[in-house]
């Protein structure tokens, strides 16, 4: 049986901030983990965009907040695609997924799976805003973005997989 709770869409927020503050972290170390102008100008362009999109959702919080009943699955839910990109201990999490990354190739299809990840998750953020049409406009901009990235990303494993 499906219980219906209610959470704050700050949680939801919070965990949209989480998931940036994240992006951020780990693209800034990939800037300087290749010598690779290119590279690194993709990389810091990337984390600079992720600080973008967390302010916006800090500028969110505590505005008129939608009231919701959320079933406890579909939080649950949320919180699973959104936590993916969410590290218990951020500088050690992402210092271990950078580690493991043995070359640029791997450093774009990280990148690539969390920004799909994201656009998922924020195209379900979408659904608490319904009713909010600035709100929702905001977020199909952030998802717009996101896909931008994604598409920048594939641009540049072409580009990587051209040169070797």
């Amino acid at each position: 049986m499906l219980t219906a709770m209610k959470y704050s869409v700050k949680e939801i927020l919070d965990i949209a901030i989480g998931i940036e503050e994240t992006g951020y972290e780990f693209y800034t170390r990939c800037a300087v983990l290749f010598k690779d102008a290119g590279m690194r100008d993709v990389f810091d362009f990337l984390a600079r965009e992720e600080q973008e999109h967390k302010k916006i959702f800090q500028s969110l919080i505590g505005s008129d907040e939608p009231d919701g009943l959320f079933t406890e699955e579909y939080f649950a839910y949320l919180k699973a695609i959104g936590g993916a990109r969410i590290f218990e201990n951020k500088a050690a999490d992402i210092g271990r997924v950078v580690a493991g990354i043995a070359d640029p190739v791997d450093a774009v299809k990280h990148a690539f799976g969390t920004e799909k990840e994201s656009i998922l998750f924020y195209d379900e953020m979408k659904r608490l805003f319904e009713n909010d049409r600035k709100t929702a406009a905001l977020l199909d901009r952030i998802i717009e973005e996101e896909r931008k990235h994604v598409a920048l990303l594939l641009d540049l494993l072409e580009k990587i997989r051209l040169s070797s």
